[in-house]
């Protein structure tokens, strides 16, 4: 592996496991067991290493997302994109759970992670308009607006509300896949009261699968 992408997926671990915040360029160096200055020959700062990392991110979500242009939509491909969102989320856990402060300190990747925002959201109603015309939901042009912002918000938060609940009930600030997974069930619970009649067991047991065992009641989270 070349040094620059060395650079880039020790940042990535190091920034999920420690919070963006809390790990500098020296620490990525001695990480990898390689000088500063080997470091700054590839990127400059840190920033440059988050804002890479934002790209390969944003790439990773808008192939994913893409709407086969050759056939319908099935319930294989819904779940496909619960998994990918789920994938996403989890590798790049630092970018949801440090946003507000990554954003506010680069100019660069507050306008980049606003052109983002818009085209995912397209590109999710595009999803939703797809699953709609396979008759795997029956919803409206106004209510699939709404549920894709709400999708949005979720997806873009959870990761950050996970993190302000462990801080509150004195738990170890840590996000374990687990939560982040729990993330997802949120997720089919908004889109399920769209779903045709005949999908019912389906989206149930999608439902189990995300919820995982001995976590039914929310309230487990704040503990």
């Amino acid at each position: 592996m070349k040094t620059r992408d060395r650079i880039l997926m020790g940042s990535l671990k190091l920034f999920n496991e420690r919070g963006e915040r809390n790990v500098s360029t020296n620490h990525i160096a001695a990480d990898l067991d390689i000088s500063p200055g080997n470091l700054y020959y590839h990127f400059r700062n840190k920033q440059e290493i988050v804002f890479e990392l934002f790209k390969r991110y944003a790439t990773e979500v808008g192939a994913f997302m893409a709407v086969p242009p050759d056939r319908q939509l099935t319930f294989t491909d819904k779940i496909h994109y619960f998994e990918a969102t789920f994938k996403s989320m989890w590798e790049y856990r630092f970018l949801h759970r440090d946003l507000a402060h990554l954003l506010a300190e680069d100019d660069g990747l507050r306008k980049a992670y606003q052109s983002f925002s818009q085209q995912t959201l397209r590109s999710g109603k595009s999803v939703l308009a797809g699953l709609r015309d396979a008759g795997l939901m029956e919803i409206d042009d106004e209510q699939m607006d709404a549920l894709m912002l709400n999708i949005w918000v979720l997806v873009t938060s959870w990761a950050s509300f996970l993190q302000a609940i462990s801080v509150a009930s004195d738990q170890e600030p840590a996000l374990s896949e687990a939560k982040i997974k729990r993330g997802i069930y949120q997720l089919i619970a908004l889109a399920e009261p769209f779903a045709t009649p005949g999908h019912e067991e389906d989206v149930l047991a999608l439902k189990a699968e995300y919820l995982g065992k001995g976590v039914s009641d929310p309230f487990t989270l704040f503990r």
